[in-house]
């Protein structure tokens, strides 16, 4: 049964707090999660059980986030023992979602305990002046800098690249994309990412993502689609690209030893420069085989959470493999991105796992998108 006097440290969003957002003090009662607020009054929060939905996120991966079905209140906390509180103190209520969670992060708890081990040994790398010491060391320091150096990486690769004509925010196809955006963003890894998307006048079957949140889509993907859930598929899958920051983790395994040795010191400067370069090399060719699984199956999971069926991604992947035929040398989404048959059948499997929910279907007009198109 959960232990009343014990307290974890978090936080907690909810309109009726000033600027939204504070502090708390978190507790877990017999029927409930209750939350403390530390600002002005010490609002008290309560989220019973029954309607608690969980998902983990923030920089870390490791923060669990448990929202009411409505996402109005959100208690979060990312103490050591706050899931293993909340398995045994829901009395089984909470253990479906959290076995999920717990599957969704083995990849990533296996990186942390990597970067863990590398770190140690770093300690005598950098007693001997060890050249591989100071490399492991740079790459574990990736992964505490802040998600504004994605930004800065992501905003120097879009200045770069020498895009096509953008439609304007009023297009109808422009705020279709931006509407399935808004439908994800809750859902992601990272809800405060700020993600910005722009719709690219290109016969390209193509989308693409930088480091930070800045995505583009072509129109060549926005005609291709046989459902608004298809390029919802497509969004989610790049969205991830930018929430699992594989862009910084390649400008990582990138780094040299002089900009190592800077990441290491604090001075990111380096990696900025590098990171953009990294980012559109990305963007020109693909991501590891890897980096794309881990999109593939956080994509999944987010449209999973926004109600949505993944089964719509695998099935764009169908449709753009069945008619590459038809298409040489446009449909640049699917041709960058090897492995089709493993993909789908990955993300099927992965679906099969999901616990159950109702997907509903989204109430958006592709057609006039795509008639505003011709």
């Amino acid at each position: 049964m959960p232990d009343p006097n014990r307290t974890f440290h978090g936080g907690v969003f909810h309109d009726s707090i000033p600027g939204g957002r504070s502090g708390a003090r978190i507790q877990l009662r017999r029927n409930e999660i209750v939350a403390e607020a530390t600002c002005e009054g010490e609002p008290f929060f309560s989220l019973p059980f029954d309607d608690c939905d969980l998902d983990l996120g923030g920089a870390s991966g490791r923060m669990v986030f448990c929202r009411d079905p409505e996402k109005t209140l959100t208690i979060f906390c990312e103490e050591r023992g706050f899931m293993d509180e909340l398995r045994d103190g829901s009395y089984g209520v909470l253990a479906p979602q959290l076995d999920q969670l717990t599957r969704l992060r083995k990849g990533e708890t296996h990186r942390f305990r990597f970067w863990v081990i590398a770190s140690t040994l770093l300690l005598t790398a950098i007693c001997i002046g060890g050249y591989f010491g100071v490399m492991a060391g740079a790459k574990a320091a990736v992964k505490a800098v802040p998600i504004s150096v994605d930004e800065r990486i992501g905003g120097m690769a879009m200045q770069s690249l020498m895009l096509e004509e953008r439609l304007d925010d009023n297009h109808p196809a422009t705020m279709l994309v931006r509407q399935i955006v808004d439908k994800l963003k809750p859902h992601s890894a990272i809800p405060d990412m700020n993600f910005r998307v722009a719709v690219i006048k290109s016969d390209q079957v193509n989308a693409f993502a930088v480091p930070g949140g800045q995505m583009c889509v072509y129109t060549g993907l926005i005609k291709k689609a046989k459902s608004p859930e298809q390029i919802a598929g497509v969004i989610a899958h790049e969205m991830s690209h930018a929430t699992l920051r594989h862009g910084l983790r390649a400008a990582g395994q990138s780094l040299g030893i002089i900009a190592a040795i800077q990441v290491m010191i604090g001075d990111v400067g380096g990696l900025v420069a590098l990171g953009s370069q990294v980012a559109q090399q990305s963007i020109l060719t693909s991501y590891s085989r890897g980096a794309e699984t881990e999109a593939d199956l956080e994509g999944a999971r987010m449209l999973h959470d926004a109600k949505i069926d993944p089964k719509a991604m695998a099935d764009f992947f169908e449709l753009l493999k069945s008619e590459m035929g038809d298409i040489p040398g446009i449909a640049v989404w699917i041709s960058s991105h090897p492995q089709h048959a493993d993909r789908v059948n990955n993300i099927m499997k992965f679906q099969f796992g999901l616990p159950e929910t109702e997907y509903q279907k989204l109430e958006l007009d592709l057609k006039a998108a795509q008639d505003a198109l011709q």
